[in-house]
């Protein structure tokens, strides 16, 4: 009995640890572009699934509305979309061109996300 506890404990640990190091996290730092304002740092975050095939997304704008979304690797040639919903009702639209599409965003690349409240966050990663 002591023995099948240990074991159970120690899978436990064993698959909460592979999660936590298998997704990768960081942020990505642009500028926000809106018309008639000069443009502005903005930071746009990701947090890729446990098998890189998806992932979350997700930025606070400097007007205070916070946006979130995921996005899914589609394919090796097809760009990568995810789409992100506000809090203030806002939808921003962002568009990747990966350097390993197959990857996600952990390779870099650039990224173009248009907001539907008007203006536009660009980044190299």
């Amino acid at each position: 009995m002591i023995i099948r506890t240990i074991t159970t404990r120690f899978s436990a640990t064993a698959i909460v640890l592979a999660v936590s190091v298998g997704c990768a996290s960081a942020p990505i730092n642009g500028r926000l572009s809106v018309p008639g304002q000069a443009p502005v740092p903005a930071v746009l975050s990701y947090r890729s699934s446990l098998f890189g095939g998806s992932g979350k997304l997700w930025t606070t704008l400097p007007a205070g509305e916070t946006f979130n979304g995921k996005y899914v690797l589609s394919g090796r040639d097809v760009p990568v979309t995810g789409t992100l919903n506000g809090d203030k009702g806002g939808v921003m639209v962002c568009r990747f061109q990966l350097n390993e599409p197959g990857v996600g965003p952990d390779k870099g690349g650039t990224v173009r996300c248009e907001i539907s409240t008007g203006g536009v966050f660009d980044a190299s990663f």
